[in-house]
């Protein structure tokens, strides 16, 4: 009985190795996986900063080039602006925006973007030095052009002046000419001293009165004594003769020579045309007009033009 009890007190051998067994391969395991889960997060971070670097570089490339847009942009604008030429800076442009689209659809298969596009952005930027440099030698010689246009607007400037004060002494001095013209020629012009209007019967006998009978009255004789003048030239002179009726309408029949003329603006009616010869030694002539017709009652002026003048004025009356 005691030596029953005595092995059931005591665990077996075996079991203890089993136990040990289990708990050393339960810790094996264990430790595979953490190991797993260790280089696990290790990939992850490696592959987050392999990212993080690229994003970086790829911003820094895009501000790059982006800045290099601007001052080729800004590069063009002057140069176009000074007379340069810009088919070099327009080419590096169009190859610059082709780089951009390329970068933006690139960029994840890029194995290291900054060294694929640190060449081409420095080829851009000797383009922009070079560019510069001939910049300022465009700038030199717009400067001096923009003097010297200067020096000629003023120039010209004061040549317009010059011209304009010119011009403005010639019209005063044609309008001097002009009124000193006006007056010789409206000095030489013919003066009619006097004017008589004498009838005439059908018999050719002519008579002088204060009031001519419209049955008596065949045709009239008009003489005009006129001024001798030293400035009026000699010759043939043309008179013009306006009888006007006592309603002050002129006498007018084209078949006895009546037309019209200008005076002082004015569009009038002649009755007759004469011409005679100025000679100022006798400066005298005499003017017949058959009208064929009689003459009503009343009061008739006589007007007399020449040369653009009216010389002199006369009249006569019909009972």
């Amino acid at each position: 009985m005691n030596n029953l009890s005595s092995e059931e007190s005591n665990p077996k051998p075996n079991s203890n190795n089993v136990l040990k067994a289990v708990l050393a391969l339960v810790a094996l395991i264990a430790g595979c996986l953490a190991y797993m889960l260790f280089e696990s997060k290790q990939t992850s971070a490696n592959q987050q900063e392999v990212i993080e670097t690229k994003v970086i570089e790829l911003a820094d490339t895009r501000v790059k080039l982006d800045s290099i847009t601007t001052q080729l942009e800004s590069q063009i604008a002057e140069v176009t602006k000074l007379g340069g030429d810009v088919a070099e800076l327009e080419k590096a442009k169009l190859a610059l925006e082709k780089d951009k689209k390329e970068l933006n659809s690139r960029y994840a298969s890029l194995e290291n973007i900054k060294d694929n596009y640190a060449e081409k952005i420095k080829n851009y930027e000797l383009i922009l030095i070079a560019k510069e440099a001939e910049l300022v030698q465009l700038r030199e010689e717009n400067s001096h052009l923009t003097n010297e246009n200067s020096t000629l607007k003023t120039e010209k400037s004061g040549l317009v002046k010059s011209v304009e004060e010119a011009r403005a002494q010639n019209r005063e001095v044609s309008s001097i000419n002009k009124i000193l013209t006006e007056k010789v020629t409206r000095a030489a012009a013919l003066k009619a001293e006097s004017i008589k209007i004498l009838g005439v019967t059908d018999k050719g006998k002519e008579f002088e009165d204060n009031r001519y009978r419209s049955k008596k009255l065949g045709k009239i004789k008009i003489s005009i004594q006129l001024s001798k003048n030293d400035l009026t030239e000699k010759g043939k002179k043309t008179v013009l003769v306006r009888i006007l009726d006592p309603d002050g309408y002129t006498l007018f029949d084209t078949d006895l020579g009546s037309g019209n003329f200008e005076h002082n603006g004015q569009d009038l009616a002649f009755t007759i045309k004469r011409d005679f010869t100025f000679d100022n030694e006798n400066p005298h002539a005499d003017f017949y007009f058959d009208r064929g017709a009689p003459y009503r009652a009343g009061k008739y002026t006589v007007e007399l033009f020449a040369e653009g003048f009216k010389i002199g004025t006369g009249g006569f009356e019909v009972k």
